[in-house]
């Protein structure tokens, strides 16, 4: 079971009274301020009139903790204003629940190795399409890479750890052959240089995808690969 804790900061922003947090695997854990018979799981000191009876939600999405704004004033993690939407905790974020005259100020304490230790940049990587869009961590890529090359980046993200022969990824590309460039191969080589120089500066400079003759191409499930 793992363990969490909120640490109310003082004045000057040094962790006071740790304030225990249910372990949200087993189910939503609620933040809100007493008032009415409501009854959070964490309740917030009922002086932060800024803070609702339902201020925001934990839940656990791929084995991490998220946190949701459900409040009229909005919820503020480090620095960052958040209103009616999620955001993935962090060991020692700083939030503050209502306005930051009369909110409560808190970090967020995890004491356990599986959640303090930073996740590798490569494994957080989403690729979409609607919106067209690529994340690391809570960074956008910014990225102007043509139609075919950003089908290409987001078809080996689907199917990360697999390697795929130049051939199979040249129909994924152009299903009809007639459509194709008279050298397939190497626009299909020179995507990939394409999609590594937008994607190292964020990977720590190694490269996401990578080929090999004979095996064709494959996107790497973490740097130390």
């Amino acid at each position: 079971m793992t363990e969490y804790f909120f640490d109310e900061l003082d004045e000057v922003g040094q962790p006071g009274r740790p304030v225990p947090v249910a372990d949200p695997a087993n189910g939503p854990v609620t933040i809100g301020r007493i008032a009415g018979g409501s009854a959070p799981d964490v309740a917030v000191p009922p002086e932060c009139r800024s803070v609702s009876r339902e201020h925001a939600v934990i839940r656990l999405q791929g084995g991490r903790p998220v946190l949701a704004d459900k409040s009229r004033f909005g919820t503020i993690v480090n620095g960052e204003l958040i209103e009616g939407r999620a955001v993935e905790l962090h060991h020692s974020d700083e939030i503050v629940f209502g306005l930051p005259a009369d909110g409560w100020r808190v970090k967020f304490r995890v004491p356990s190795d599986s959640y303090t230790k930073p996740q590798d940049p490569l494994e957080s990587l989403a690729v979409s399409e609607a919106p067209r869009q690529i994340r690391i961590n809570r960074l956008v890529v910014e990225e102007r890479l043509g139609d075919r090359a950003f089908r290409l980046l987001k078809f080996l993200a689907d199917h990360r750890g697999n390697w795929y022969p130049v051939n199979y990824l040249i129909g994924v590309l152009w299903p009809d052959p007639d459509r194709r460039p008279l050298n397939p191969n190497e626009s299909l080589s020179h995507y990939k240089r394409e999609i590594n120089d937008i994607l190292s500066p964020h990977l720590d400079g190694q490269e996401a995808i990578r080929a090999a003759p004979y095996r064709g191409y494959q996107m790497k499930t973490r740097l130390d690969q």
